[in-house]
Parts: C-alpha cells; structure tokens; sequence
C-alpha cells in the first residue's frame, strides 16, 4: 500500500485473522496460522527466547492439525542492485523480505503485504513516517538455511543445535516428505515445496500423534464395532440354534405322534387345534436318478407352500414320504400342489404324488389318518406315480397276506416248467393289484425273493445271466407290480437256459455211452 505496483518486485497480500507477527528479531522460518497469517520466535522486546523446538512447538501445541511454515531463500551482500529479481542463475542478490502490516481503527492488523526490497528500498521504507504502518525485517542465508539474526555478528550461525529446526532447514530438492522427529522423540511429518515464482518453500509440518489420532481412533471404533458384531452375532447363534433346536425337536415330536408312538400331550401348544393334512410321497422317473436333498426339496416346496415353522409345516417321516400340516386355510391349495408336482418333474425330474384331507382333521385323529393316508398313497404309486387328489373315506379291507398263487409258482420250480410258472405269476401279480395294499406288496417282495432263491439254487450256479444276489435285488427294488411282474419273469430266462444246458449235457452223456459202446 505504501509503494508503487513497479517498485515491489513481488508482492502478496494476505488477509490476516489475528496479529501474531511482532518481532524484532531477524530468522528464515514463517510460521502461518489457519488460512493467513504468519508467526514468528517471540524474540525481542516481548521474550529472550530465540526460535528454537520448544517455540515452535508451543505454536504447534495452538493449532497442530494445520500447521504451514515458509522458508525463504536468499542472500545478503554488500552490493546494491536493481529492484527486479535476477534472471542469471547463481548469481548472490541482496533482498530485504518487508512485511508492511496495516491496521485498522480499533488497532486490529486488517493486512498485510511481504515484499522482496533492495537495501535502497527497504531503508527508505524503514525511515518513512507513516504511523498506519508497523514495519518486520526478515533475512534469509541461502546456503546454510540458518536462523539469521539483525547483528552482522550474528550472520552465519547455523540452527543445528535444536534437532527439529536442524532438520527442516536441511531439507533437500524441490519437494518431498519425511518424518522427523524432536529431542523427546515425538515424530513429525514434514512436506516441502519449492515456489519458484517467488523464492519461497512451502513447508507443511505435522505432529504424526494428531495424524495417527484418527487412524487410533477408527481402529478403536472397528474394534468395538467388531465386538458387538460379534457380540450380536453369537447372540444371534445362541437364539437361532435354541429356535432350530426347538423346531426339531417340535418336528420330532409331531413325527412321533403321527407314527403312533406317543401321545396327544407332548404337544401341549396344539391341544385343540385341526390340521390340514397333505401326504407327499417323492419318486425318482428311474431307477438310475436319485432324488434331490432334502433341503433343496424343503425350499422347494415352500415356494407353493406356506411354512412359517409354527402354523405350517412340513415333516420328513419316512424316505421319500412327507406330511404337510397347516392349521391356516390357504388360497389355491389344490392347484398350488399340482403346480409343485409339475414343477418339480419338470426341474428335478421327480413324480410326486399327493394325498390331502378335504377338511381340517383335529389333532388327537391325526396319527390314525396319517395311517391311512400313508397306506393309501404308498398302494396308489404301485400302479400309478405323479396325482394330486384328494383322501378317499377310510375303508377297511381284509387282506390275504398268504396268497394261494404262491403254491403254484412253487410248484412249477419245482417242475421246472416256463409255461406253468409264467402263468402263476401273472395270476399272484393280478391277486396283488386287487388287495391294492403296499405293506402285503413289500412282504411278497420279501417272501418271494427268499423263496425262490432257495428253490432254484442249483439253477442260479448253473447259469451265468444272473446270480441269485443280482435277481433278490431287483425284486426287492421293484417299486410297481408291473416291474415286480418282470423281475420274476426273469426266472423264466434262467429255466430255459437251465434246460438248455441240461439236453446239451444229457446229449452228451448219451453219445459218451456210445463211444463205450463201439469200444466194447
């Protein structure tokens, strides 16, 4: 404000919020404080103290998570030169750096302007008498970087005593970073920048305790934050595995009860209730395909479904044959379980069959249903798998377990005949289709297989089709009367090949007895 625009070879003008630059005293390093403003040693009239660790850090200690300093570069020399900056290099020019501060009415420093004089004009500034002016000195060596000092005695002092000033004015190439550290061991990081344009350093100086409080900080936050994560996580577990172990063990008891094995009063939460009952029995199209897992076939269903663990369920009694129960009325039931049949053959390959009860069975008749319906069902897939219908009334029948058919079959293996047999089995198996009973199907697998093996035992070492292991397993894996039908008229293979070996053997006896003959 005080010179003209030409005569100030650069100029900067900085808005200053607090007046903290009154020195006397002559040094390198501007401290700047928050956006604008400088600071300097309290030397001088105000303090003996000399710029050194313990005031610079006590500046620091006022704002440490925004600390700039200034390093100007320069040299001082007995020569008076032009007021522009030199444009050789290397060449020692002699700079006064004057900050010309301005204050308001009240005494409050508004601004401020740092300017780069020569002796000339920086005497002439000094000895102007304008009261709304304070003038600073500042001077900077160039080659050593050391506090410099308005006694000419003082000039060339270098500030290698004090570790963190001795550090920074040794700092090397135009840019950079690195962590210094004080006479208490207490780190710092340091950035520098060279400004060219103005024969400044910029120096950035942070305290690594205010740098690594935030990283201290979070990590004490992803601590916690990971311990009540944890916290609730087991929390979660504890509760989850206390709701899955009263599930199962809900589901156990219902699977107990539904068998008949124990009572209405193990499950006291459903006394009084009625159930809609759905018994859902899973076959594989082929033998060779296996059924998908149970809990695949589980989420599965609870698509077309509603299974909320305490109204609707669905319980795994037996292989392959489940029962849903639900005490809620359901919009669709029917076309939701024929929908879930052909779903599941066309995307698991599997026949499902349904039974279900039209109306709401109350708890105490549900084993004796479940019964029936189990009967049911297991008979209807002998002739026929994939239906959805509904439970027929229950009616009881008389069953002869110990068909009259059986006698024939033994008798003709006994005779070895193909014809008599063939025709034995094809009147047991029409027997069987009429008493439509699954457990009188399973015990004839049982008899059957057993029996027979022990009649023909002679045929099945004699021939090599089948070995009597092979056959007793594809009859106990028949799951229709039809493939029961075949698997016992594979005895009819095993006869003729039987009898085939038996002419060519009695054949060859009979030409054996020749040539005796003719040698005699």
């Amino acid at each position: 404000q005080n010179l003209p625009r030409e005569q100030a070879t650069i100029g900067v003008y900085t808005r200053m919020d607090n007046a903290v630059a009154r020195n006397s005293y002559i040094h390198s390093i501007y401290l700047y404080n928050r956006e604008y403003g400088f600071y300097s040693s309290l030397n001088g009239l105000e303090s003996p103290q000399e710029l050194s660790d313990s005031t610079l850090l006590d500046f620091l200690s006022q704002q440490p998570r925004n600390m700039r300093l200034y390093q100007r570069r320069s040299v001082f020399t007995n020569k008076a030169i032009p007021l522009s900056l030199p444009k050789e290099q290397n060449v020692p020019t002699n700079l006064y750096t004057i900050c010309n501060n301005t204050y308001d009415e009240q005494g409050q420093l508004t601004s401020g302007i740092i300017m780069n004089l020569s002796e000339t004009m920086a005497r002439s500034l000094l000895a102007s008498d304008d009261i709304d002016t304070v003038k600073n000195f500042y001077m900077i060596d160039e080659d050593y970087y050391i506090i410099s000092h308005p006694d000419p005695q003082q000039f060339g002092k270098r500030a290698t005593s004090e570790p963190l000033l001795g550090q920074i004015v040794l700092f090397e190439g135009e840019k950079g970073a690195q962590v210094i550290k004080d006479e208490n061991k207490d780190q710092y990081l340091a950035c520098w920048y060279d400004v060219k344009e103005m024969n400044w350093r910029l120096i950035y100086l942070l305290p690594m305790s205010y740098i690594q409080e935030p990283l201290v900080r979070l990590r004490l936050n992803l601590m916690l934050v990971f311990i009540g994560l944890a916290i609730l996580a087991s929390l979660f577990l504890v509760w989850e595995s206390k709701r899955v172990n009263n599930q199962l063990t809900r589901e156990n008891r219902f699977i107990d009860f539904l068998k008949g094995s124990v009572g209405s009063d193990v499950l006291p939460v459903y006394a009084g209730c009625s159930f809609v009952m759905v018994v859902l029995h899973r076959q594989s199209k082929t033998k060779a395909q296996t059924l998908v897992s149970r809990q695949r076939f589980m989420s599965f269903v609870s698509g077309y479904l509603s299974l909320n663990t305490r109204r609707s369920f669905l319980l795994p009694v037996e292989r392959g044959l489940y029962v849903y129960l639900s005490m809620q009325e359901q919009h669709n039931f029917v076309s939701q379980l024929k929908k879930l049949c052909l779903d599941l053959s066309d995307e698991a390959d599997e026949q499902l069959s349904v039974l279900y009860t039209q109306n709401q069975v109350k708890l105490e008749d549900l084993p004796q249903c479940f019964d029936y319906m189990r009967k049911s069902i297991l008979s209807q897939t002998l002739v026929n798998a994939g239906f959805v219908q509904p439970i027929a009334q229950n009616e009881t029948k008389e069953v002869n377990l110990f068909l009259t058919e059986t006698a024939d079959i033994g008798t003709a293996l006994l005779q070895k005949s193909t014809e008599l047999y063939e025709k034995a089995v094809h009147t047991m198996v029409t027997q069987l289709r009429n008493q439509e009973d699954y457990d009188l199907f399973c015990s004839m697998k049982q008899y059957l297989s057993y029996s027979i093996v022990g009649i023909l035992g002679d045929v099945f070492k004699a021939s090599a089709l089948l070995t009597a292991q092979e056959w007793k397993l594809l009859v106990l894996e028949s799951r229709s009367y039809d493939e029961l039908s075949k698997s016992l008229l594979r005895i009819s293979e095993l006869l003729e090949d039987y009898r085939q070996q038996y002419s060519k053997r009695h054949s060859l006896e009979v030409v054996q007895q020749i040539k005796l003959l003719v040698q005699e």
